[in-house]
């Protein structure tokens, strides 16, 4: 989509997770609730829903609804890649924020968000008032993963972490060590929960990768993101990111007077 892969499926077997980040996410998803525990979970922006058919696949009491707004996509998946055949997952088309906002308090145990404008992680699933709402539906010991993108040197993704970092107890950035060093662009993934996140998944994890990617937390995180206030609704985005983002993807400038 806009001229990036965006999504793997491997139809015979859910669980083959070709990218790196997902591999990553769901590592640490299977040390922190047992595969024989129930599991609720919400995805937005599930694209082909890789994430919910590895979740389906591996747990029989899980129950994963995703929230995708591209209709195409999502009809797509059902046409080609055997959507309504995954059992205990349920796919909206809608609004992400809008369906989190309307759930009750503590009724998940993990939140992924994972949706894009072109090549930006919209603003309105990436602000403090955003993050407090994912935590108000979490139950304690719960998980708030998001996937994006971002460049050097990584403003949005220091921005978001900083929300994080004032809900949450614990928080990580993962990414391959060339975007943390801020010599390229590429995927960043973060991790939150008011528990421990498991180091030893996601250093196994880590490892596979070529080359290997990095976690950042703790008071290396605070480091890194000190002088980076959260994002907020009410204030437009200034990162480089968004700076850069109407020369992407399906985000136009608006025309001339």
């Amino acid at each position: 989509m806009d001229g990036v892969e965006a999504s793997h499926v491997d139809l015979d077997d859910p669980t083959r997770i070709r990218f790196e980040y997902l591999r990553h996410l769901v590592g640490v998803i299977d040390a922190m609730f047992p595969v024989r525990e129930p599991l609720d979970a919400l995805q937005i922006g599930g694209g082909p829903c890789t994430l919910g058919r590895y979740l389906s696949a591996t747990r029989r009491r899980a129950r994963i609804t995703v929230v995708e707004r591209d209709a195409g996509v999502v009809q797509a998946s059902r046409e080609h890649l055997m959507l309504d055949a995954v059992p205990r997952l349920a796919v909206r088309v809608g609004d992400g924020r809008e369906a989190l906002t309307a759930l009750p308090d503590a009724s998940l145990d993990v939140v992924v968000v994972d949706a894009f404008v072109g090549l930006v992680a919209p603003h309105a699933l990436s602000t403090a008032e955003f993050i407090a709402e994912v935590r108000r539906v979490l139950r304690p010991g719960g998980l708030h993963a998001m996937n994006l993108i971002d460049v050097e040197p990584l403003e949005l993704a220091r921005a978001v972490a900083s929300g994080l970092w004032d809900e949450y107890a614990m928080v990580a950035i993962l990414a391959e060590p060339a975007v943390l060093e801020h010599r390229t662009s590429g995927n960043v993934l973060l991790l939150a929960s008011d528990r421990p996140l498991p180091p030893e998944p996601m250093g196994r994890a880590l490892a596979h990768d070529g080359p290997p990617w990095e976690v950042r937390s703790g008071k290396v995180l605070g480091r890194m993101i000190a002088g980076y206030p959260a994002l907020h609704d009410d204030v437009a985005p200034a990162h480089a990111l968004a700076r850069l983002a109407p020369l992407w993807g399906r985000v136009k400038q608006p025309p001339a007077d």
